[in-house]
């Protein structure tokens, strides 16, 4: 910057000597020296060999401005076409951009030297450049435009611009990225913040699981939920390569690139980019990217994507990583089942939601039978893959808007919104059969088992969670007493 403006200061010194030396020839004209024309004083200043364009612009008696006189490079900036203006009003000449003949009207009035710098479209090509153009009266008749094309300066500034808001950009996404842990939030701003540096049609986040690729996050389409968790194998053309050469790479048109149509409705444009995500040196997945032009992604795009993806990737570890460790606080770790604290919260809310909608709500308690015997004879590790044997046979008995949770070491419980006593009855009885049908093999070894169940419902009577807990519980307490895999209900006696 500094040095940028000491240039400017020697071009308006340097401007301001030649204004005075032609000055002071004008002078000189008007004092006897009658045998040189002005325009002879002009020329006598090497006008024609000036390195920048210049225009001579004369006021005649009634006051018109008119194009005089041009030099060499004028006519090289111009192509020549210059010539044919020669004699043109200063309004004609401008007719696209009345606001510069004005500028011109104004510093023959006022004798103030005025610099500007500007879009244009040249009168005389009709190219697009930026000029930076000096105004200077030379006499009350006669006024010197340089003109300097300084295109290439500003494209310049433009890209530093352009770099530092892409640095800013990015700036912004990594402290969105680590001001949340929400998986799908960090999701939707790594699209959001991609689309900001990258433009794209359309694109996919792409999650390594084992030898598949899961699609976390999708943009452009009229229903991105469409995309979401679908997979696709691992050994596929795109992530072969990108885990191949963990770079970058783009396609001018993946349309027409044989490889990639076996992805189908998944290669959806024109230009493509594909980028490495990198977790702790390993490929976690890929961006891919795509623009209905093509040709438009390139070396920038690869290194600015490159970049971004490293901390998205990063981000999305941390949130899985999260996620998990919340995942651990509410579940437990053998059978994938809510643990007793989470599920009585969850209980909790469920029967207020209950309560103010006026809706069923019934409860579910689990008990193996003689599940003692199990690890006596068999040990703890027999009884752990029984436990998780059970648990996914129970789970495929119940609705996704049920809540299952284990309530003990060999207790379950279950909590079904909308349901009466009735039908929490007719799941109990699905449960019991399926348990009964469940088995479970150490080796060679089978073993069967047989669960009793309470069941109960929550009535005007419930004061609290506890009630319906200790109704289920006194249920199934009867179904043990009455000889075990049984479904009992609760009712009004036992709670005497």
């Amino acid at each position: 910057m500094v040095y940028q403006n000491s240039r400017q200061n020697r071009r308006s010194r340097y401007l301001l000597r030649l204004n005075r030396k032609l000055r002071r020839e004008l002078a000189h004209l008007r004092n006897g020296n009658g045998h040189l024309t002005e325009t002879d004083v002009i020329f006598r200043q090497n006008f024609l060999a000036l390195p920048d364009p210049i225009l001579i612009w004369r006021r005649d008696e009634q006051g018109e401005i008119r194009l005089m006189l041009f030099n060499q490079a004028a006519v090289e900036m111009s192509l020549g076409r210059i010539k044919d203006f020669t004699g043109i009003t200063v309004e004609d000449f401008f007719s696209h951009e009345p606001q510069v003949a004005e500028i011109i009207y104004q510093v023959f009035r006022t004798g103030k030297p005025k610099r500007v710098e500007t879009p244009t479209r040249l009168r005389t090509t009709g190219e697009e450049k930026w000029i930076q153009a000096d105004y200077i009266r030379l006499s009350h008749r006669y006024l010197l435009n340089i003109i300097r094309d300084i295109t290439p300066q500003k494209q310049r500034q433009q890209a530093e611009e352009e770099q530092r808001s892409k640095i800013e950009l990015l700036r912004q996404a990594m402290t969105a990225f680590t001001s949340v842990l929400n998986l799908r939030q960090v999701l939707s701003q790594v699209m959001e913040y991609l689309k900001m540096l990258i433009p794209y049609d359309r694109a996919f986040l792409f999650l390594l699981d084992k030898d598949e690729l899961e699609i976390a996050a999708a943009a452009g389409f009229a229903s991105n939920d469409d995309y979401i968790g679908r997979r696709i194998p691992a050994r596929n053309p795109q992530f072969e390569a990108i885990n191949r050469n963990r770079y970058p790479l783009y396609l001018d048109n993946a349309e027409t690139y044989r490889p990639f149509l076996e992805l189908g409705d998944l290669n959806c444009g024109k230009a493509w980019l594909g980028v490495p995500m990198l977790g702790h040196g390993q490929v976690i997945g890929y961006l891919s990217i795509y623009n209905s032009n093509g040709g438009v992604y390139g070396g920038n795009e690869a290194e600015l994507g490159q970049t971004f993806a490293n901390q998205a990737a990063i981000a999305i570890e941390n949130a899985r990583l999260f996620q998990q460790v919340q995942q651990y606080a509410i579940t437990d770790g053998l059978t994938g089942f809510y643990n007793r604290r989470y599920f009585y919260e969850l209980a909790e809310i469920e029967m207020r939601r209950s309560k103010r909608y006026g809706s069923d709500l019934s409860l579910i308690m689990i008990d193996i039978d003689l599940f003692k015997n199990v690890n006596d004879r068999l040990g703890h590790t027999a009884g752990d893959q029984v436990l998780i044997r059970l648990s996914q046979c129970l789970r495929s008995q119940i609705r996704a808007s049920d809540s299952i949770g284990r309530y003990g070491g060999e207790e379950f419980v279950i909590l079904l919104p909308e349901t009466n006593a009735r039908n929490a009855a007719e799941v109990a009885e699905r449960l019991r059969k399926s348990a009964e049908e469940c088995t479970t093999y150490i080796g060679p070894t089978a073993i069967q088992i047989t669960i009793s169940l309470g069941v109960a419902q929550m009535d005007e009577d419930c004061q609290n969670i506890d009630d319906l807990f200790h109704r289920a519980d006194r249920a199934l307490y009867l179904a043990k007493q009455n000889g075990r895999n049984r479904v009992c209900t609760w009712q009004a006696y036992l709670s005497k």
